[in-house]
């Protein structure tokens, strides 16, 4: 058989810019520089002394909310696909994945570097305090998704392949409940990302049907922000003390930015950006176009 023959797979560390066919993507190249961005932001933020103080401890906390922040895309691709009929976005689930991956090892290697790499202590606290235990696991189950991310693995173990990668559900629930127990106060930052993950997983237990409609989403994206707020205002009366209510009136009665208040306008935004793509897609069709 001639070399020229043999189909060669593509790496995705090689040529993460071409699609699975070999081909060149606009797309896949710039989800790549803005996978890359918040590096030389980090950076740039660390050489202009705006980390403040503690500018390892800051950029630590930058990295691990960046992994947050992919690995909620990551999540996003599949009713991404559904609800922009977009197949190509397909395209985009392992560098976001390994964008969030990437972004957790940064993080603990700050970690390790804010408390001078004294490796014992840091192990000792990974295993024995529970918010570093919660990340340790995640971060294990990081390493586990990373090793099989290619196209080799996921031939080589079959159907055993799908069942490991389910797991980015329970690392994504440990990584968040990690994240909000690092917020001592204000748990805004962290509420956001729970509140888009409460509509993902929503999202994917109701009927085809119903979730690729604009009214389905509508019912899903209210039925988010109302169990963020809820969520919100109970973790500020357990762990604060802070009468719910008064949390709760903050959420949906006054301009202040809370965490709801964050979640419904990127899920209104999204519907706005669905209906646009749609009456898009019927006009291309209506011309003959696709």
């Amino acid at each position: 058989m001639s070399t020229s023959t043999i189909r060669r797979r593509p790496s995705i560390f090689a040529v993460p810019w071409r699609t699975p066919a070999g081909r060149f993507s606009w797309l896949k190249l710039v989800t790549l520089i803005l996978c890359i961005a918040p590096v030389p932001l980090i950076g740039w933020q660390w050489a202009t002394d705006n980390l403040g103080a503690r500018p390892v401890h800051h950029a630590m906390l930058e990295t691990g909310f960046w992994a947050i922040r992919f690995l909620i895309l990551c999540l996003a691709v599949t009713p991404a696909r559904a609800l922009f009929d977009w197949p190509r976005v397909v395209m985009l689930r392992r560098m976001l994945g390994l964008a969030a991956a990437f972004y957790t090892f940064a993080h603990i290697v700050l970690y390790a570097a804010d408390q001078d790499f004294a490796l014992g202590f840091v192990l000792n606290q990974m295993l024995t305090v529970f918010y570093l235990i919660l990340g340790t696991i995640a971060t294990v189950g990081f390493i586990a998704l990373s090793l099989t991310s290619t196209d080799r693995a996921m031939a080589a173990m079959g159907r055993r392949w799908k069942l490991l990668h389910r797991l980015i559900y329970p690392i994504a629930i440990l990584s968040l409940w990690h994240f909000f127990l690092t917020q001592k106060v204000e748990i805004g930052i962290a509420a956001v990302p729970a509140g888009l993950f409460i509509f993902l997983m929503l999202w994917r237990t109701t009927p085809p049907g119903f979730r690729r409609s604009i009214g389905g989403v509508a019912i899903l994206a209210v039925a988010s922000v109302a169990l963020t707020a809820l969520g919100e205002a109970a973790w500020y009366a357990l762990n604060s003390g802070i009468n719910p209510w008064l949390v709760l009136d903050a959420n949906f009665t006054t301009a202040r930015t809370t965490a709801a208040m964050f979640v419904a306008a990127d899920l209104v935004l999204l519907i706005v950006i669905m209906a646009g793509r749609r009456a898009q897609l019927r006009m291309a069709r209506g011309d003959g176009k696709v």
